[in-house]
């Protein structure tokens, strides 16, 4: 049957200690031992390194595998264990003596000891580690430094380990990570210090948020998510999220303009009428039944866009509000783009209406909370509103969102490379890997496509359904493009992501 609304397909995102509940919930209540555990995840990350050896034609086929001091170093050994069963050459460095360790890790290590006798190998290298592991030349490298647990910089240690590990990577090696890379935090802020970048990422019983995060994304390559038997807690709390599917409704032949809502555009300040232009023809693009253009535009438009004088126009028969795009501030400005904004909400609540209305670019020092019901800063724009720096947004990018949620209300999209959509029930992360989105004009794309979601054009949905419907789409027409793509050729492609995610 096609889908009459809106259906986000979303999936969890855990954070540190989110897994480590899991972990603990499967092994004190359930009954699992840790060591079954730790067994299925290395064998895991064996079964990874292997596919990884094939894909390597030519080559030796040899393994490092960097092992730290605890469970994720246990997982190393079992990974180690399972590749000598299997032939491979591999080496084991260990920052911390075997017979130091403790709990299941120690077991694995006396494991992969015993079979490492067994069959001649020299068994784990100890000591001295950054300068092993750098004049090493494996075909793959295993990163089981630390795991989804660290909350702290790596020390001096740890970080020669780590640029050891670069080293490598960067005379051709892979690296596989096992749960996050080391020095990456799990839950999404910036590593404090030195970070492994992974090619692959073997990760266990969920997704975490610092392999969909910026600037996490970049470092953890494919994400590979293996089930190894954790069972959740009943009362586990999800606060993230990963927007992986987007279908709407299918297209009614017998539908009229009406049906699909009257998006409005404030335009901006003289001499920057493109902005709102450009929202307002992408709003067109993504199915909007009317658009229409409130005040003067100094730029040539679309003849399909209307146009209203601000004194003119009047809320009834508006279903969406766009302000910002364009907009300069300046005290006059501010001042009469509040009262229009401000008048119009009035009036759509009088007559029993509902202006939904988007606060943008420039909007977003003038309105306060209570003047828009979606809000969408860039990094910069982001630090302005929380008078903070561009620079503590980004280390901390979820924070910031939830902030920016607390102080403004409504449904916040913080834009970048990975957007996130926060709202008062959880965060949202729509995968990015769009560079092309990086030009100017792309931010008021983005404003008129949620100002045609939220005036109908994308069928039936909450405010917040309706953004990560918008986010989504205007990522999906900037994928696969390269850098030099215009906003107004931006704009032209919102059609063909519209298109492309119909329930038809």
């Amino acid at each position: 049957m096609a889908t009459r609304a809106i259906h986000l397909t979303l999936e969890a995102l855990l954070s540190a200690s989110q897994a480590r509940c899991r972990d603990r919930h499967t092994i004190d209540v359930i009954g699992v031992p840790g060591l079954v555990l730790m067994e299925h995840a290395g064998r895991a990350v064996a079964d990874v390194v292997m596919a990884t050896l094939a894909r390597h034609r030519g080559s030796t086929g040899s393994v490092v595998v960097v092992c730290g001091g605890g469970n994720n170093g246990g997982d190393g050994y079992v990974c180690a264990r399972h590749l000598l069963a299997r032939n491979v050459d591999v080496t084991v460095n260990a920052t911390v003596d075997p017979a130091s360790l403790t709990g299941d890790a120690a077991t694995a290590a006396a494991l992969f000891a015993s079979a490492a006798k067994h069959l001649g190998h020299p068994g784990v290298v100890v000591g001295d580690v950054p300068a092993r592991v750098s004049q090493a030349t494996p075909t793959v490298i295993v990163d089981a430094l630390f795991g989804s647990g660290l909350a702290r910089p790596l020390d001096e240690g740890a970080t020669a380990v780590v640029v050891a590990i670069e080293t490598v990577r960067a005379r051709g090696a892979s690296v596989i990570a096992i749960d996050v890379p080391s020095g990456l935090p799990c839950d999404g802020q910036q590593p404090g210090g030195a970070c492994v970048g992974a090619d692959v990422t073997v990760t266990f019983g969920g997704h975490k948020i610092a392999h969909h995060s910026e600037p996490g994304r970049a470092r953890c390559g494919d994400v590979v998510d293996v089930d190894i038997g954790f069972i959740p807690p009943a009362d586990e709390q999800l606060e993230v999220w990963r927007l992986t599917g987007l279908a709407l409704p299918g297209t009614d032949p017998t539908a009229h303009k009406g049906r699909f809502g009257h998006t409005a555009i404030i335009a901006g300040s003289v001499g920057m009428g493109g902005a709102a232009t450009l929202a307002a023809t992408a709003a067109l693009r993504a199915g909007a039944g009317l658009v229409t253009l409130i005040g003067d535009v100094d730029v040539a438009r679309p003849v399909e866009l209307m146009a209203r004088s601000a004194a003119s126009v009047t809320a009834p028969g508006l279903d969406a509000l766009v302000v910002g795009p364009g907009l300069v501030s300046s005290a006059d400005v501010d001042d009469a783009t509040l009262a229009l904004v401000r008048r119009l909400r009035a009036d759509a609540d009088a007559s029993e209406g509902c202006l939904w209305t988007v606060a943008d670019a420039g909007a977003l020092g003038v309105l306060g909370k209570g003047d828009a019901d979606v809000w969408t800063p860039h990094p910069g724009e982001a630090a302005r509103v929380l008078q903070t720096t561009t620079a503590a947004v980004q280390a901390d990018r979820l924070a910031a969102a939830r902030a920016l949620v607390d102080l403004l209300g409504g449904v916040v999209v913080l834009k970048g490379h990975a957007p996130i959509v926060a709202s008062s029930t959880g965060l949202v992360i729509v995968p990015g890997d769009a560079p092309a989105l990086a030009v100017a004009g792309s931010g008021d794309v983005l404003a008129g496509v949620i100002g045609a979601g939220l005036g109908g054009a994308f069928g039936p949905g909450t405010v917040a359904s309706v953004v990560m419907a918008a986010v989504w789409l205007h990522q999906q027409a900037g994928r696969g493009q390269a850098r030099g793509l215009l906003a107004s050729e931006l704009a032209g492609r919102v059609r063909g992501a519209v298109e492309a995610c119909r329930d038809v």
